[in-house]
């Protein structure tokens, strides 16, 4: 009878780890996507602004902050994707 009670308690343990582990990746995933539209909208979109408006290689960090904007844009269009492969979105939505 020892013995199963402790094979039930691993197994229970094992289980309790594992769905911490991805309810965690889940809410981190969530807060770093936020992070990332916050980010790009206020900070990269003023920076654009202040650059269009600067003397100084305008051609240089145009380009760079405009990359940037674009691989933003990518992560949100393919965000449903990862959304499925993570299976957040029948646990999250």
């Amino acid at each position: 009878m020892k013995i199963l009670g402790s094979l039930i308690f691993t197994v229970v343990e094992l289980l309790i780890v594992a769905i911490r582990c991805f309810v965690t990746h889940a809410f981190n995933y969530n807060r770093n996507v936020q992070s990332l539209r916050t980010h790009l909208s206020e900070e990269l979109s003023d920076t654009k602004t202040r650059v269009l408006h600067s003397e100084d290689n305008v051609g240089m960090r145009l380009a760079s902050v405009n990359v940037i904007i674009e691989e933003a844009n990518r992560v949100f269009e393919d965000e449903d994707e990862v959304k499925k492969r993570c299976l957040m979105e029948k646990y999250f939505s």
